[in-house]
């Protein structure tokens, strides 16, 4: 990957670091809606495993520890699944019982933070990937 968009990712990943964690914080001492904020400090923690990711990149970091991203990978298709069903469990729970999208107690604002979680643990599967891609080319020539 070319290094000014790898630059632009760990801004993006630290912006959703930092909104993460804020909604979590947020939703913890404001609203006490322990769900909402359980997915937004989860996406928060997603955010900060995509940044450490592409650090490690620009470190160097993955060329010697490629079993470091195949867990990486492993990581964030696990929690992808996780708030894949979160989601869906909040939006079930939220139609039946007739909650109303704009209340801050609501079990819609976790569905948004449980998309947000599946964005983010998608997006470090994702990177984690590819760049497993691109060191795997690497370590192959270096066995000759």
């Amino acid at each position: 990957m070319r290094t000014t968009r790898t630059y632009i990712s760990i801004g993006y990943a630290t912006f959703g670091m930092l909104v993460g964690f804020s909604a979590f914080l947020v939703w913890n001492t404001a609203y006490k809606q322990p769900w909402t904020a359980a997915m937004g400090g989860l996406s928060g923690v997603m955010a900060l495993w995509a940044l450490v990711t592409h650090i490690m990149y620009l470190q160097d970091f993955w060329r010697t520890w490629l079993k470091g991203l195949k867990f990486f990978i492993f990581v964030g298709g696990t929690f992808s699944l996780l708030a894949l069903a979160a989601f869906i469990t909040f939006l079930t729970i939220a139609i039946k019982e007739k909650q109303t999208p704009t209340d801050p107690q609501s079990l819609y604002l976790s569905c948004v933070w449980s998309f947000l979680t599946l964005k983010w643990s998608f997006l470090l599967a994702l990177y984690s990937h590819r760049y497993r891609q691109e060191f795997a080319d690497i370590s192959i020539l270096s066995d000759f």
